[in-house]
């Protein structure tokens, strides 16, 4: 436990004594480096005086009755030559997992066991984020405004629909880059929002314009590898792909999602469950949005266009 001399010299001198012992043990965890910050900021707290000022150039323990309350921590973190943000950081890591061990006691064990602060307090607060966006009242059906919103558009083969052999492939209308470009998608976005765009290898290059025109920003691509192979003009296609893109600053709770998603085909241009049940996982919302929808995953779900189910989730 490396300490600010300077700072230890104007301690109270018992406290300064029982701090000098500490230092000679083993180094500390970070969950007991908390507990030793929070009691000398106990100590600290008890000889303040509200409302009275210090420059901290006197060494009487009389210093620390003139000193504000708000300045304890900054003395604990230049004691230890970190932050006071740092020191407010695991301590809030460590009140987090005694409140509540089964959401947050990971996130103590983690920054037990890799000694970092910064990227575990991270978690902590998207994760509470996150459950207080779930509790959120849920977006107006078929309104919004919608925090995760998934786009399937039925792209169009112009190639295909004039050659008569290749009539009758699809078993649904498709529809122009133009019009797909036309749905209002972002009236129904929340100003922090993820929208996942499916898209097929062909269309890769309009799907990018328009998420362009809807105001969102790509960020990554999931890779659906599915376990049979379908048709193709060039190479026989056993992927398709769906674009994440944001707009303001969105959620998004990463634990060890990857790009790639394996999952089995099912009915025709149907979205494989594990995909929506990977949103839900990353994306937190009290509701979602599914465009040209053919599939409800669960009362979560507003399905939207000519074929989304109205009954309900499918199994």
């Amino acid at each position: 436990m490396k300490l600010n001399r300077d700072i230890l010299r104007k301690l109270p001198l018992p406290l300064r004594i029982e701090i000098e012992e500490n230092a000679q043990r083993k180094a500390l965890t970070q969950s007991e480096l908390a507990t030793e910050q929070r009691r000398i900021l106990t100590e600290l707290r008890k000889h303040l005086t509200p409302g009275a000022r210090s420059d901290l150039k006197a060494t009487s323990a009389k210093t620390f009755a003139q000193v504000e309350e708000k300045r304890a921590t900054k003395i604990v973190g230049k004691l230890f030559n970190e932050s006071d943000r740092q020191v407010e950081k695991r301590l809030a890591i460590v009140d987090a997992a005694k409140a509540a061990p089964e959401k947050y006691g990971g996130l103590l064990d983690d920054m037990d066991r890799t000694g970092r602060v910064n990227g575990v307090y991270r978690r902590l607060k998207i994760a509470r984020q996150a459950e207080a966006i779930r509790a959120e009242p849920p977006a107006l059906p078929g309104n919004g405004p919608y925090r995760v919103i998934v786009i399937d558009p039925p792209w169009p083969y112009e190639v295909r629909d004039e050659d008569p052999s290749r009539r009758g492939v699809r078993p649904y209308a498709t529809m122009s880059i133009a019009d797909i470009r036309a749905t209002k998608v972002s009236n129904i976005a929340h100003e922090d929002c993820i929208v996942w765009l499916w898209v097929t290898n062909h269309h890769m290059r309009e799907a990018y314009d328009l998420l362009s025109a809807w105001d969102f920003e790509p960020k990554t691509i999931l890779t659906w590898a599915k376990d049979k192979m379908g048709t193709g003009d060039w190479l026989r296609g056993q992927t398709e792909h769906c674009i994440m893109a944001v707009r303001g600053k969105p959620v998004a709770t990463l634990t060890n999602q990857t790009t790639l998603l394996h999952a089995p085909v099912r009915a025709h241009s149907q979205k494989p469950v594990e995909f929506y049940d990977l949103v839900e996982t990353l994306c937190p919302a009290s509701r979602y949005a599914d465009l040209f929808s053919r599939y409800q995953h669960n009362d979560k779900w507003d399905c939207h266009g000519d074929e989304a189910p109205h009954a309900e989730a499918a199994e």
